[in-house]
């Protein structure tokens, strides 16, 4: 179960940060606590226009209150692509915003993703990582390094499709 992976028993109030999925992760989360009778409310925070990756800026991601997790959704399948086609709000960088045409690599990736983990606000404790769209062996193989630096620096992070 995505609940399992995650490591989100015991949170009550979840919200889903970035992009790649949120909704479908949503759909999964409330369906699988919904099946275990356990009482918790997943919210979606912010909008990325269908993009793989969300850049939030300073001051641009406040938490409802009673928020006791939040779960950063990240989809590989914004590697190899141009940043500004797959990352919403990518011009808030100066360095994709100076050349927003070039590929997405994996250092743009976590970059995105440890700027929405401190956005955040939370104790790691209360902070996941969803490496969403790993759809294939190539882009487990890639999203590896990407976990194991996460995973390093103390978050619980995951790779994973959210493909029924």
């Amino acid at each position: 179960m995505v609940s399992d992976i995650l490591q989100l028993h015991g949170f009550h109030n979840v919200a889903l940060l970035g992009a790649g999925g949120k909704s479908t992760l949503q759909t999964i989360l409330e369906h699988e606590s919904s099946h275990l009778g356990e009482t918790c409310r997943f919210y979606e925070l912010g909008a990325s226009g269908g993009n793989c990756l969300m850049l939030y800026g300073p001051e641009s991601l406040p938490l409802p209150p009673g928020t006791d997790c939040a779960v950063v959704v990240a989809g590989l399948g914004a590697l190899d692509w141009p940043i500004r086609e797959v990352c919403a709000n990518y011009a808030q960088r100066q360095e994709f915003a100076a050349d927003p045409d070039r590929a997405c690599d994996e250092h743009d990736l976590l970059y995105i993703v440890r700027e929405t983990l401190h956005a955040a606000g939370l104790p790691k404790a209360q902070l996941r990582v969803l490496l969403s769209q790993a759809d294939t062996g190539a882009l487990h193989v890639r999203a590896s390094d990407l976990l194991r630096a996460l995973q390093d620096e103390g978050y619980c992070a995951a790779a994973l499709s959210l493909l029924a």
